[in-house]
């Protein structure tokens, strides 16, 4: 390794995070220096520091050790702490403005805009997340005790964080001396184990069980891990007890969480359970013109709809497209264009984790196998044969993605939950009573993971 920037490539690749929570928080981070045991890092937006400060820090300083050989301190710095040359240089232009120095002051502008705060002044409510929306204003108003706990769902990328930021933000902003602890599943894991591993379990219940407010993002993640689900378990408890607010979020409802105990599950569902659903046509255009606006930028009206029209599976992928659109923008010193935004949706869709694909490979696949076109599968015939691939289809689907019933239901035609839900079951019952089934079954599951 010939530089800090390899260095921190390999730290990268030893983290262990998730591959949301690598896309979201570990990826965008920049490597400025290392002096002495003192490692620098940059991330652009104050908010995604105070992400990875409480929930990443200890991960990336033991990371480094293991790496390097020795103790590091660590620092991180944001827009706020660099100037504006700076500040572009290390939030990746294009490349075609790296030495344009008249472009300098616009792109700066344009990058501090997109850095707003996840408050519920810039969640846009539509109908698709109206309930998970009064929910969280409620319990942030100071109505804890009708939604607990609080647990919303919904596909990646829809908002559920956003409003878990934004219940946070506003608590501490009205009431200071509240204790509120927002983490995702994953990390209560890691401080969990490390607790046991540096005998500080004393601390980590300390920390957890005398909160004034819980916010759990992606408890799914505790699929599995029985020891933490205990602890989680006991923590949940002892909160509820003590009237303590508890939301959650998931990326599907509680039921379909697979491996983890009833117990907790039960405790899931004590309150109000709600999903956030892709947001509906006229929510997409309300989306893009406040991204828009927060980068001080018209998009005509033709525009804001064919990219609406397009951009259609979540919100992350809205809020690309508009940076992009932004920095294209400076670069022709002209309005956005409907061409424009075809090249934009291009790069941004080519980014995203590709499920649909990933779907349509096992829809063919299993097809295949039960010689039933992907046509059939998904359409509406029902003969044995058909719905025998499709119920199989629908079981690896859940099996290999982790979609949701809901989510794998839109890709057969917008069938409901039910549906999905009473296919995965049968497979799932024969798959005990048949042996030869189930070689089927495993068959199929090795053939699709060498394929997809």
């Amino acid at each position: 390794m010939n530089s800090f920037a390899e260095i921190f490539d390999v730290v990268k690749k030893n983290l262990p995070v998730t591959d949301t929570s690598r896309r979201l928080f570990i990826d965008p981070i920049k490597p400025i220096k290392l002096s002495g045991n003192r490692v620098v890092l940059y991330v652009n937006d104050p908010y995604e520091k105070e992400i990875i400060n409480s929930q990443f820090s200890i991960m990336i300083v033991n990371t480094f050790k293991e790496v390097l050989g020795f103790d590091v301190e660590l620092e991180i710095l944001t827009s706020r702490d660099v100037t504006a040359e700076q500040r572009v240089r290390l939030s990746d232009p294009i490349p075609e403005l790296a030495d344009d120095i008249d472009m300098t002051s616009k792109i700066e502008t344009s990058l501090a805009n997109s850095n707003y705060n996840h408050t519920f002044d810039t969640f846009i409510v539509g109908d698709s997340n109206r309930l998970a929306y009064s929910a969280c204003k409620a319990i942030a108003q100071g109505q804890t005790g009708q939604y607990n706990p609080l647990f919303i769902y919904s596909d990646p990328g829809l908002g559920k964080t956003h409003l878990l930021c934004a219940v946070k933000n506003q608590v501490e902003q009205q009431y200071p001396s509240y204790k509120v602890l927002y983490v995702s599943a994953e990390n209560f894991v890691t401080e969990f184990v490390n607790s046991l591993k540096y005998n500080t379990n004393d601390e980590f219940k300390n920390k957890y069980r005398n909160c004034d407010m819980l916010l759990v993002d992606d408890v799914q993640f505790f699929s599995g891990k029985k020891e933490s689900q205990t602890e989680l378990f006991h923590t949940f408890n002892e909160l509820h007890q003590k009237n303590k607010q508890i939301i959650l979020t998931s990326d599907r409802p509680p039921k379909e969480i697979n491996d983890i105990e009833q117990r907790l599950l039960s405790r899931f569902e004590w309150g109000l359970i709600t999903d956030i659903d892709i947001p509906e046509f006229e929510t997409r255009l309300a989306i893009i013109k406040r991204k828009a606006e927060l980068l001080n930028m018209h998009i005509p009206q033709n525009v804001t709809e064919y990219m609406a029209d397009k951009l259609k599976r979540n919100i992350r992928q809205i809020e690309g497209a508009i940076i992009k659109m932004s920095a294209l923008s400076l670069v022709t010193d002209g309005p956005p264009t409907i061409s424009m935004a075809q090249n934009v949706i291009k790069d941004v869709l080519t980014e995203q984790q590709p499920i649909p694909i990933t779907v349509e490979k096992i829809i063919s696949e299993v097809g295949h196998i039960y010689n039933v076109t992907p046509a059939e599968m998904i359409g509406p015939r029902r003969s044995n044969q058909i719905s025998s691939a499709r119920q199989v289809a629908m079981y690896m689907i859940n099996q290999i993605t982790g979609l949701s019933y809901t989510a794998i239901g839109r890709e057969f035609s917008g069938r409901d939950h039910a549906t999905v839900a009473y296919a995965i079951n049968k497979v799932k019952a024969i798959l005990k009573k048949d042996p030869s089934y189930r070689a089927t079954i495993d068959d199929l599951v090795k053939n699709i993971s060498n394929i997809v």
